[in-house]
């Protein structure tokens, strides 16, 4: 119980951050994939929301970890996710 409350927070933190290097960011090519990254991120947390089995999460959280790997930002306003992307991996 205790790690899908840690991954909770630690998702919310890192949709926070997203949300804010996407509001903050200068590049318009970024907006489209922060865009993403909030949306990948959203399902993952409703899943950790309403209890669902911990694979579900982790081919969400793998479809996401592949997402990020196949984008890229431009602007340095995403490194702060990117910490926050790090520790949700290591909860899961």
């Amino acid at each position: 119980m205790k790690r899908t409350s840690n991954l909770k927070k630690e998702l919310a933190t890192y949709i926070l951050k997203l949300h804010k290097a996407a509001q903050e960011t200068k590049r318009a090519e970024d907006r489209q994939v922060y865009e993403k990254y909030l949306a990948g991120a959203a399902v993952i947390l409703a899943l950790a929301e309403e209890g669902s089995e911990k694979e579900m999460i982790v081919n969400e959280i793998q479809a996401h970890e592949r997402l990020r790997g196949h984008t890229w930002l431009v602007d340095e306003d995403h490194n702060g996710s990117n910490n926050a992307w790090k520790r949700i991996k290591e909860v899961v």
